[in-house]
C-alpha cells in the first residue's frame, strides 16, 4: 500500500481525501494501521509537521485513531457515532440550530423508531429500557441530577438500539447528546409525567402495540420540550450577561484612547 505525492490541495485536505479514497475502495479496512510517520511522509512528499497535522485532521473527523507507544500509530477506525453527536452539539450552542428545530425532527424520527421497536425488541432490550426508567426515577429521588440526565439521555439510545438499525443508532445519539450538552450546561429538571409516560412507552413495546408506544412517545417529547426551549433560553441569556462588559469595552473606548461618551444636544434624542 503506497500513497501519490500530493499536488495543488492544502496538505491536510488531500492527505484525508487520499485515505478516504483508499478507505472507500476497501484498500484500507477499519483496524489497519497506516504506515509509520517517517514512511508515509516520504510517500505523500511533505514534512512532518504538516503529516501530523493532516493525521489530528483525520483523528477529528473519526477516520482514524492515534495511539501511542511502541504499538501505537494512526489506525482506521470502525467509525464514530460521537463525531456526529459533537457536531450537531457545537451547532446547538452556536445557535445554529434550535430547540425547536431539533423536535421537530425528534418527533419525526422517534415515534417511528418506537413503531419499529415494537417489531423487533427483545425481552432483553424491555427488560432494559424498564430498568432504565426506575433507576432515573432514583437518580431523581436522591437529587443526583448529573446522573439522572446521563440516564435519561441513554434510555433513547436503548430504544434505538432495539430497532437493530446503526444508522437508527447514530442519528439518536446525535440528537439526544446535543441535548445532555445542554442539560448539563444549564441544569435540568425532569417533567413529572416523565417517569409514568417512558413505562408506558416499554408497557407498549410488550404489548407490541404501535400506535401505542408512538403516541406515549409524542407525549414524551412534546412534554419535554417546554423544558428543554426554557434550557435554551438560560444559555442564550448567560452568553449575553457574559458578553455585556466586553462589549460595554469597546463602544466605551475609541482607537486613541478617549471616550466614547458623547454629550446630546438638548431637543434631539
Amino acid at each position: 500500500m503506497t500513497f501519490q505525492k500530493l499536488q495543488t490541495k492544502r496538505t491536510y485536505e488531500e492527505v484525508i481525501a487520499q485515505v478516504r479514497e483508499r478507505l472507500f475502495s476497501g484498500t484500507l479496512k477499519p483496524g489497519d494501521r497506516l504506515p509509520g510517520e517517517r514512511d508515509l511522509s516520504v510517500q505523500l512528499g511533505i514534512g512532518r509537521p504538516a503529516l501530523r497535522e493532516a493525521l489530528r485532521a483525520l483523528e477529528a473527523t473519526g477516520l482514524i485513531i492515534l495511539r501511542k507507544g511502541k504499538t501505537g500509530g494512526a489506525f482506521i477506525s470502525n467509525g464514530k457515532a460521537r463525531v456526529i453527536a459533537e457536531n450537531m452539539s457545537d451547532l446547538l450552542r452556536l445557535s445554529s440550530i434550535s430547540v425547536d428545530q431539533l423536535f421537530e425532527v425528534r418527533l419525526w424520527v422517534q415515534t417511528g423508531l418506537a413503531r419499529a421497536a415494537c417489531q423487533r425488541a427483545t425481552k432483553d432490550d424491555i427488560e432494559k429500557l424498564r430498568q432504565n426508567v426506575l433507576e432515573g426515577e432514583s437518580l431523581h429521588a436522591r437529587g443526583l441530577s448529573r446522573q439522572r440526565i446521563e440516564v435519561n439521555v441513554e434510555f433513547h439510545n436503548i430504544l434505538a438500539e432495539a430497532t437493530r438499525n446503526p444508522v437508527a443508532q447514530i442519528v439518536i445519539r446525535g440528537l439526544t447528546d446535543a441535548l445532555k450538552a445542554l442539560s448539563h450546561e444549564v441544569g435540568s429538571y425532569p417533567i413529572a409525567s416523565l417517569f409514568d409516560d417512558r413505562l408506558s412507552l416499554v408497557n407498549a413495546l410488550e404489548r407490541k402495540d404501535e400506535d401505542a408506544a408512538a403516541a406515549a412517545m409524542e407525549r414524551i417529547l412534546k412534554s419535554t420540550k417546554p423544558l428543554y426551549k426554557r434550557l435554551e433560553a438560560q444559555r442564550l441569556a448567560a452568553a449575553r450577561t457574559a458578553t455585556a462588559p466586553v462589549r460595554a469595552a469597546r463602544i466605551g473606548r475609541k482607537p486613541n484612547g478617549t471616550s466614547g461618551k458623547t454629550t446630546a444636544l438638548k431637543g434631539t434624542s
